[in-house]
Formats: structure tokens, sequence, C-alpha cells
């Protein structure tokens, strides 16, 4: 799973601001339930943070904050099964339980809250573990195993997966948008000058910054297996050289934006100079994204991630459980 780093980067500014927070992790579920094992939500009882369900679950936690009914520093909640002061049970609406674990935060647990923004941040697998007869909490690499030990809750959280974008475009802008919603971490090359002022979503209006660099360079320094290369400039100066070098990388996705008659001569430029196999070239998507009739750049974007998801999460579209 990944950690969402929103969530704690929100998190540490309220701790810093000598406010208490409660955190609550999905420990398991039951049933159907909207959110997966790992999910975390943040409060200070007034400012809210992340989700943990459809916006109900959230609810109940800040009324049972007000209520005074979370000042353990560590307690774990059955929701569904537990029951209201009013005799009542906390229920989804979509009938299933969630276990979760709430953590009660105060400043002097900013040093906790860093650690793991540091180790999401590295790009590292690692493991986050919680001793519930005890309240110790640490971070330590995949490689240590605390499942089948009594009283400890673990997560496992993944490597982040990575978005590389190829030239500026306004289907760019939204698919790097769409991209960061999701969980992606997003960067964007570009070497045309002219198109450079054309970036207005950069990391001053809380978006990402244009590296202005060769297309394979860029390829070279952020690529590995977790990677979604995607060739947006709709010129071959910068699309052909970094689909090159995409296909001779690990990235788990390589796609390139273009209608079906440029798709076709595309793929026979990188034949003729680059020599690749069939095999290789079936890497390539092209034209990008899912056919569902895209025609705005929002709805362009819609269509590339889902298609990107699709290949990450190795799902079938006609069996996949939605």
């Amino acid at each position: 799973m990944l950690l969402d780093i929103k969530v704690l980067l929100d998190t540490l500014s309220w701790l810093k601001e000598n406010k208490m927070v409660w955190l609550c992790t999905i420990i398991s579920t039951y049933g159907s339930a909207p959110r997966p094992i790992g999910s975390i939500f943040a409060t200070t009882g007034y400012y809210r943070s992340g989700s943990i369900s459809g916006g109900c679950i959230e609810d109940a936690f800040v009324r049972m904050i007000q209520n005074g009914e979370l000042n353990k520093p560590i307690q774990c909640f059955n929701y569904g099964s537990q029951l209201l002061m009013d005799g009542s049970r906390y229920e989804l609406p979509c009938g299933g339980h969630i276990q979760l674990l709430v953590e009660r935060l105060s400043p002097n647990d900013i040093g906790m809250i860093d650690a793991c923004i540091k180790s999401s941040e590295s790009n590292q697998p690692f493991v986050r573990a919680i001793n519930l007869a005890t309240s110790e909490r640490i971070l330590v690499d995949e490689s240590t195993q605390y499942d089948s030990v009594p009283d400890w809750c673990v997560w496992h959280y993944s490597r982040c997966y990575r978005l590389l974008l190829l030239g500026i475009s306004l289907v760019s802008e939204e698919i790097a948008k769409l991209g960061k919603q999701i969980g992606f971490d997003v960067h964007i090359c570009e070497i045309r000058e002219d198109y450079l002022k054309n970036w207005s979503w950069n990391k001053e209006a809380g978006g990402i910054d244009v590296e202005v660099c060769s297309p394979d360079h860029f390829v070279d320094k952020y690529v590995n297996a977790y990677s979604a290369i995607l060739a947006l400039a709709h010129d071959p100066r910068i699309d052909d050289l970094g689909m090159m070098c995409a296909l001779e990388s690990n990235a788990f996705y390589i796609g390139a934006m273009g209608s079906k008659n440029n798709s076709l001569k595309r793929r026979e430029r990188l034949v003729r100079i680059g020599e690749y196999t069939e095999v290789e070239m079936a890497r390539l998507h092209a034209p990008i994204g899912l056919s569902i009739g895209s025609k705005t750049p929002i709805e362009i974007a819609v269509s590339v991630l889902a298609e990107i998801l699709q290949v990450k999460n190795q799902c079938n579209l006609t069996h996949c459980n939605l």
C-alpha cells in the first residue's frame, strides 16, 4: 500500500501549531468497505485530512473526539460492531465493518510523523509497526518481520509509483493534476522555450516545476520499475527520443499521445531507428489511453490514467471488481 503523504504533512503542520491530532488508520475490513487497509485520516477535532470512508466514519470520529471518547494514546475501534452512547450501532451504509487504530498525537510526536514522511519520500518500501500493549511505534525496512508477533499492528508500505511526462500541453497539465490526486509522484520535462511560459501549475501554485532537460536524460534520471512514461509533446524531437529511452527501461507503462495514423508512423520510425523487435514495441501504448471517446484535455487525462491503473493493477476490465 502507499502512505498518504498529504495527511502526514497536514498532521505535522497541526502538531507544529501545538494542536492535538487524532490519526486514524484502517487495520482490517470485513464485508463491503470503501477504503483499503492502511488508509489514514487525521483531524484536530475541527480540521480534517484524508479519508477512511465516504464521510460517515469521519463525521462519527469527530463527534467521538468532541464527546471525549478517544482520549487514550492508542486504542482500537470497530466501526460496525461497537455501540453508540445511545445504545445503537455505528454502521456503514455499505454494511461492512472496519477496524481502526486511533492514535492521539501531541507535539511530542513531531519526530515520529517527520520520520514517516521521510520514509515515504525516500521511495523505498518500509514497515510501520505499533505495539498495542506498550504503545511503542517504530519504522523498519521491509525485511523485518513483525506480522506474527503478538500485540504488534503492522502496515507494509510500498514504493511510490511515478508519472514521467514528456512535453508541456493542456493534456499534460490535466494528467499531472489527476496523477497527483491519485498518489503518483509526478515529474515533467520540456526543452522548447516557447512552451515553458505556458506552464502555470508550478510548485508555487501547489503543483510541480518543469525540468528543462533532454527527454532521454530525464527518463534516465527518474525511471524505475514503478514508472509510467508518457510522450505528450506532439513533437518527434521530444516524443521519439523519450520513447527510445523508455523502451530500453524497466518502466511498467509506456504511452504516446497521437492519432492512429501518427501512432503508426511513430512505430515505423522507432523500429527503423532503434531496431526494436515486435515484443519490445508491444510495450508501447499508442494511441494512449482507454477508448472511451475522450475529446477534452480532462477527458483524455481520465482515459490515460485509467489505462495506467489498469496496467498497474493488472486488471482485466471485463472482470474487474469495482
